[in-house]
């Protein structure tokens, strides 16, 4: 005779009664509990990290903080918690994703990912000047001063560069001037590259004086 299973919480227990009778009406019995842990439930996986979207040439220990940690409950025991890490995909903008999974000790399974992105730039923008002549001869005007100096363009892998300049003063030597613009490109991730361009004039405003 089979008895009912018996519940108690996750567990389960059986009992199976043998019972014996001889010729003569003598009885003898004997049972046989068994006992099982009853789960269909998979765990319940939490995992957070610092940020999923790290900015510019992070480290490796921020990568790994972002990708973060992963947390289980199961209502019939602690579950194992594992977690595996993809490869980093992209040029500019790269990803990595980190997936946990965690078992429970009826094998049931529930997986968790954290991805995160950012940017890997490390190389400078090229910079590239252009203008009038940078020899300018006698007196030019202020205009022809601008010219010369001119203006830039710049180009980047990871994006479009911000460009700015700044005009230094003009040095005068004797009847020699120059002056010089320096243009600066920065890139999103504030990688800097530099280009000048000086002109050069002759500064004669006084007319000659007549000795006789």
């Amino acid at each position: 005779v089979d008895g009912a299973p018996q519940s108690n919480g996750c567990n389960r227990t059986q009992t199976r009664t043998f019972k014996a009778t001889d010729f003569c009406g003598n009885t003898s019995t004997s049972s046989r509990t068994i006992s099982w842990i009853e789960d269909l439930t998979p765990p319940v996986l939490t995992s957070g990290g610092t940020t999923t979207s790290l900015g510019c040439n992070p480290s490796a220990a921020d990568i790994n903080a972002a990708l973060g940690t992963a947390t289980a409950t199961d209502a019939c025991g602690v579950p194992t918690v594992s977690s595996s890490d993809g490869p980093v995909t992209g040029t500019c903008t790269q990803t990595q994703t980190r997936t946990f999974t965690a078992v429970d000790a009826c094998g049931n399974s529930a997986t968790a990912v954290r991805t995160v992105t950012w940017t890997s730039d490390q190389v400078l923008p090229t910079i590239t000047t252009s203008g009038g002549p940078t020899t300018l001869g006698c007196n030019p005007l202020a205009s022809d001063i601008t010219a010369g100096l001119g203006t830039a363009t710049a180009t980047d892998g990871c994006g479009t560069p911000t460009i700015t300049f700044s005009d230094g003063t003009i040095s005068t030597t004797s009847c020699s001037a120059s002056q010089t613009r320096t243009f600066t490109a920065i890139d999103a991730c504030g990688n800097t590259a530099t280009a000048v361009r000086t002109v050069t004039w002759t500064s004669a405003p006084n007319p000659p004086t007549i000795i006789i």
